[in-house]
């Protein structure tokens, strides 16, 4: 089972916390870390490292907010660094999902770009079409 740590600015991760335990319960082997206002880089970098190596030598995923962001690039500092950590930037609610259903397949390497895929995939647009006359609407689904 590899680590999850969620990170990014404000309170971002916080947030994702909170969602989840709504959408599906608290989980386990995630640990949600902000990168508030008058935070500098070295702290950020610290509580990182700090839930690292809380992880005994696991591999960990983080997914933060934005690619590029202080909290994706510190992440990805790390990674070269220390072994077993994967970054993925620009995350949403349904790569977090994909990520705990993975965690339990063992090999980080070899689900990342399906937990990636799920996030691509979970964007959709909305096309608005002209309604015709037969047109009836019920109560949901």
């Amino acid at each position: 089972m590899f680590k999850i740590i969620v990170s990014g600015h404000g309170e971002f991760a916080s947030a994702i916390e909170k969602t989840l335990e709504y959408i599906i319960g608290k989980q386990e082997n995630i640990e949600y870390i902000n990168f508030n206002n008058g935070m500098g880089t070295r702290e950020l970098e610290e509580k990182y490292t700090e839930s690292i190596l809380k992880s005994e030598d696991r591999e960990t995923l983080f997914l933060t907010d934005l690619a590029g962001g202080t909290p994706f690039s510190t992440a990805v500092t790390l990674s070269q660094n220390l072994k077993n950590i994967y970054v993925l930037g620009g995350i949403n609610i349904p790569t977090i999902l994909a990520a705990i259903e993975y965690r339990d397949e063992g090999n980080l390497e070899k689900v990342v770009v399906d937990i990636i895929n799920h996030g691509k995939e979970s964007l959709v647009t909305f096309q608005k079409r002209e309604l015709n006359d037969n047109f009836q609407s019920d109560d949901g689904i």
